[in-house]
């Protein structure tokens, strides 16, 4: 009782605020979307018939497809957070060990207050913070698939990209042989052919910029997995499926963010119930601590010898002086630890109410954000299908020879460009989705 009380008040909240996908692909020669009355979607990124699932599309079919599944669970394996998640559990397991030690000495000198709720505090705080870690540990496993997860679909949407920009290049590349004939005829001047060759170039240096970036990427997804990602190719089918609440939405987040801040709330109510037992034993007042002090009486430090001669221990008085001190000063600061732990418990509960309802908000807001995207992929998704039946009709005109083949691709990079879009919203829904149903993806810890 005598160490300081605010070392106990360990309730510091911190929740961290921070704020993903799907493509259906050109019906003619790409892969199937696939609607249901759930608002499902599943959809493979494969464009024109080529498999643009790797960088090197002529060695894809001797490659292992590796999936999103695998991948996260090979960063799991090789996560060290998780592995020390591990040793703090076991650190716990000692210190319980350690405080049934600390408490049998008391209890058989006769030191505890009698008090349970005083008495217990340390082991049932003990017990709760072993908890909280049990639950961190399976916060940082969702954690982990969430950032996983972002950076697998990143590389995803980087290749779909990559692949857009190519045919854009393509397209260029046929215009420019186009224009060197208009030229050659004398339908065109010089300076348009430079300008269209600047425009290539560019073209060209944007595409090597984005497969230097998407290599990067690799390379660092490669390091978290410990895998060598180019012998994989990876599984680029991503499933869109919407958010659903049976409850009104305030229920669900509430139930959501009291699950992610239980054991604070625990700790929290606990300790106070702690500062409560101190103010019954009276352990609020300084009177307490001062009573706990031996006080020193100068009469005790003579010594009579066989002769009754009376002799002053000096030596044993200046011990006893200076023992007298600092139990006095021990009582001070305990005092003043109990008066700054109680500060502490208040601000603890302020910060606590605070995260929550900053947490609550940010949700709320997400959840806004979720509704639009999910008109805005409805919406998508059925000017796509429109324009796939388009496409359809352009392809017939270029087996007839009304239009080029030139012309068609124009046609389907603006598809691809409606693709992208809509896989890149999708992308988003399923971030902000995830953050709903697990607040606790949000926090970096």
């Amino acid at each position: 009782m005598n160490k300081k009380i605010n070392k106990v008040i360990a309730t510091g909240i911190t929740v961290s605020m921070i704020n993903g996908a799907i493509v259906p692909a050109f019906a003619v020669e790409n892969a199937k979307t696939v609607s249901d009355k759930n608002n499902s979607i599943v959809l493979n990124s494969s464009t024109s018939g080529e498999n643009t699932n790797t960088l090197d599309e002529q060695t894809t079919k001797t490659k292992k497809v590796i999936t999103l599944d695998e991948l996260i669970k090979c960063v799991v394996d090789n996560s060290d957070k998780l592995a020390l998640k591990e040793k703090e559990l076991k650190l716990y397991d000692d210190k319980l060990d350690l405080q049934d030690e600390k408490d049998d000495f008391s209890d058989d000198n006769n030191l505890k207050t009698g008090n349970d709720t005083v008495d217990d505090f340390p082991s049932d705080k003990l017990k709760l913070q072993k908890k909280q870690t049990a639950q961190s540990e399976a916060f940082l496993h969702d954690q982990i698939t969430n950032d996983v997860t972002k950076r697998y679909n990143a590389i995803i949407l980087k290749k779909i990209d990559i692949d857009k920009l190519k045919t854009g290049l393509e397209i260029k590349n046929n215009d420019l042989d186009a224009l060197k004939i208009k030229v050659s005829v004398g339908l065109a001047i010089p300076n348009q052919l430079e300008d269209k060759q600047i425009e290539l170039n560019k073209a060209q240096d944007e595409i090597k910029a984005k497969e230097n970036s998407l290599k990067n990427n690799l390379d660092y997804l490669g390091v978290l997995t410990n895998l060598n990602l180019s012998d994989n190719t990876l599984d680029s089918s991503i499933s869109y499926k919407t958010l659903k609440i049976d409850v009104s939405l305030d229920k669900y987040l509430d139930d959501k963010i009291d699950s992610y801040l239980k054991y604070n709330d625990e700790i929290i109510k606990l300790t106070d119930d702690y500062m409560h037992g101190l103010r019954e034993e009276d352990m609020n007042k300084l009177s307490y601590y001062e009573n706990k002090v031996v006080k020193v009486n100068k009469n005790d430090y003579y010594e009579i010898d066989g002769d009754g001669n009376k002799t002053f221990n000096t030596q044993e008085y200046c011990l006893a002086i200076v023992s007298y001190v600092q139990q006095y000063l021990n009582a001070f600061n305990n005092y003043q630890s109990y008066l700054e732990g109680r500060y502490s418990l208040a601000e603890a509960k302020v910060k606590l109410d605070d995260s929550k309802k900053s947490l609550k908000n940010v949700l709320k807001e997400n959840y806004s954000t979720l509704c639009d995207l999910e008109n805005q992929i409805k919406r998508l998704n059925e000017q796509i299908i429109s324009n796939n039946t388009k496409l359809r009709s352009l392809k017939a005109k270029v087996d007839l020879g009304i239009i080029t083949e030139n012309d068609f691709k124009a046609e389907l990079l603006k598809s691809k460009e409606l693709d992208n879009s809509l896989m890149n919203i999708i992308n988003t829904y399923n971030i902000l989705k995830n953050s709903i149903e697990k607040p606790w993806v949000l926090s970096s810890n």
